[in-house]
């Protein structure tokens, strides 16, 4: 049975960790594809009933999730950057726009470091 609050609002049941981990996640991805922190706030408060008050205090976990999401080291990163790089310029190739083949092969010179 949920406390009463001191405000006089009638009291809600508190979220289990299962369900925080639920939202965490939820709002990592909506971060990782485009969102702001202003976009997860809405979204909280609108999907799960939230205050924007509690919605906010989601948010530095959330920053947490995606800072160790890109806490790889530099050789990693850079296998990545080659691989996507390499995966544009085929697609590129394959639909005959050789400018964007160009630049995704100069890119991965760069990368690569072999355009000194």
């Amino acid at each position: 049975m949920p406390r009463p609050r001191k405000d006089g609002k009638p009291a809600s049941r508190r979220a289990s960790a299962a369900e925080k981990m639920y939202r965490y996640n939820r709002l990592f991805n909506l971060i990782r594809n485009g969102g702001t922190a202003q976009d997860c706030i809405r979204f909280a408060t609108s999907q799960w009933g939230i205050s924007e008050e509690t919605a906010k205090k989601y948010l530095p976990h959330v920053k947490g999730m995606i800072m160790k999401d890109f806490d790889i080291d530099r050789a990693q990163f850079v296998a990545e950057l080659m691989q996507q790089a390499a995966s544009i310029q085929m697609e590129a190739r394959r639909t005959n726009q050789l400018n964007i083949a160009l630049g995704a092969v100069n890119t991965l010179a760069r990368l690569g470091q072999v355009d000194k």
